[in-house]
């Protein structure tokens, strides 16, 4: 009876121990309001509309055809700008096909009868098109090489903001002549003829002349000069500089300025000073006491070698001792 009392306080004691590493081993519950645990990166959201960077309508910056008017059979070129403020650009056939576009860009057609073609911009629901009519004659009316008899500019420098003159003569054996430059669509001009331009930079202009399949251009370059804007009427300036000795004394140099002076930290004086091939200083001249608001000149003198000097200088110099104005001169 021991032995079977004994056995089953064995069995007893296995079971509460068995029970007891369960409770051990069993994972938490984790709360309802508690976030779960999460490996590898983060799912992206989901993107908002017009995620690549575009808001309002587009923005096309030129569209055009060279040549616009052609025979059938042909191939003229459609020319774009850059599709600004879009997520997508298309080239937009006559039947409707719309083909992707990178900007600025190009594409050659050769319809077989007048056709409009659309360069399109979208962002989001906003859309922007620039309509690109391609007109096409039946008869060709000329045959072989074109010739353009002359095309000029007069002048062809100018300072910004003056005008030129672009001119040419007949053009021969073309059914269609254009007038284009390098910064610029171009438009079909009537030959002879003529028209004034007024480049703000250096611009070549191109006239060219179609004859079916066959083509020829000639250019012409207008160089545009841009000076410095000249000083204000009333601001202190030095105008010129010269120098000689003296014929009775070959150790005196004279130096003559023209100068205006405001009347800016009064009184003021005309100095100068001279220098040697080395770039030192070897002499200064007396300081001259100067008259306002009026265009004047005066001479200074230095004791000094006329033949040791190579470069001088000129300052009006204020009251304060500042230099209000300087200028140089070499030998």
């Amino acid at each position: 009876m021991k032995s079977i009392a004994r056995i089953g306080l064995l069995a007893a004691a296995l079971l509460l121990a068995l029970a007891a590493s369960q409770v051990v081993m069993a994972a938490p519950a984790i709360p309802s309001n508690s976030t779960p645990l999460s490996f590898g990166p983060p799912l992206a959201p989901n993107p908002a509309p017009n995620a690549q960077g575009c808001s309002g309508t587009p923005s096309i910056q030129y569209a055009y055809a060279n040549p616009p008017t052609i025979y059938a059979g042909q191939t003229t070129t459609l020319y774009w700008g850059l599709v600004a403020n879009a997520n997508a650009a298309y080239l937009q056939f006559p039947n409707g096909h719309r083909q992707g576009i990178g900007t600025p860009g190009s594409q050659q057609v050769n319809p077989t009868e007048t056709r409009t073609y659309l360069i399109v911009g979208t962002c989001g629901s906003n859309t922007a098109q620039i309509p690109v009519t391609v007109t096409v004659n039946n008869s060709p009316g000329c045959n072989g090489t074109p010739q353009i008899t002359s095309f000029t500019g007069n002048p062809t420098t100018i300072q910004a903001g003056q005008k030129s003159t672009l001119a040419w003569g007949p053009v021969n054996n073309a059914n269609y002549v254009q007038l284009s430059s390098q910064n610029q669509g171009g438009s079909g001009v009537p030959a002879p003829s003529s028209v004034q331009v007024s480049p703000n930079t250096t611009t070549t202009y191109y006239l060219t002349a179609w004859c079916q399949n066959n083509s020829v251009q000639a250019q012409v370059t207008i160089n545009v000069n841009n000076p410095p804007p000249p000083p204000p009427s009333n601001s202190n300036r030095i105008t010129g500089i010269s120098y000689n000795s003296s014929l009775s004394n070959n150790q005196t140099l004279i130096m003559t300025v023209n100068y205006y002076w405001n009347g800016q930290d009064a009184p003021a004086v005309l100095q100068g000073t001279a220098y040697n091939t080395s770039g030192a200083l070897v002499s200064t001249s007396n300081a001259t006491r100067i008259n306002a608001n009026q265009n004047f000149y005066a001479n200074l003198n230095f004791r000094i070698n006329p033949n040791q000097v190579t470069r001088i200088n000129a300052c009006i110099i204020g009251n304060s001792g500042t230099e209000l104005v300087c200028q140089s001169g070499s030998k």
